[in-house]
């Protein structure tokens, strides 16, 4: 079960807390312009940090979007990963179907193992 507050609608310099089982997960907005969110997951199996935003550029119904930032996670064998999010088109925002296709890849970095994975979703 999920424990919050409040939902999280981020002012420069907000935090937000989450407690879920065994996981804890620390947000703060650290720009406004653009938008920047940092994080930290805190796991006995693993630990999670890094930051996103998010860059748009808006059509008459659809969008262009560019995910920001980057995302890690260390598993306590050692093994470390750095992501990197894949940008983004949607249409059927305010009429017609909705549909996102991602327009290119995310990246998978192995950091101890020096591989470089590209993901096409």
């Amino acid at each position: 079960m999920m424990v919050a507050d409040k939902p999280f609608n981020p002012i420069l310099g907000e935090t937000f807390q989450l407690k879920s089982g065994n996981s804890v997960f620390y947000a703060e907005q650290t720009s406004h312009h653009p938008p920047i969110t940092n994080f930290y997951i805190d796991n006995p199996k693993f630990k999670m940090w890094g930051y996103n935003g998010i860059e748009f550029s808006l059509g008459a119904n659809s969008a262009t979007g560019k995910l920001t930032g980057t995302f890690m996670i260390r598993y306590n064998d050692g093994a470390e990963y750095k992501f990197s999010y894949p940008n983004f088109y949607t249409e059927g925002i305010f009429f017609g179907k909705t549909y996102l296709t991602f327009t290119s890849s995310m990246i998978v970095e192995d950091l101890v193992n020096y591989l470089i994975i590209l993901k096409h979703l």
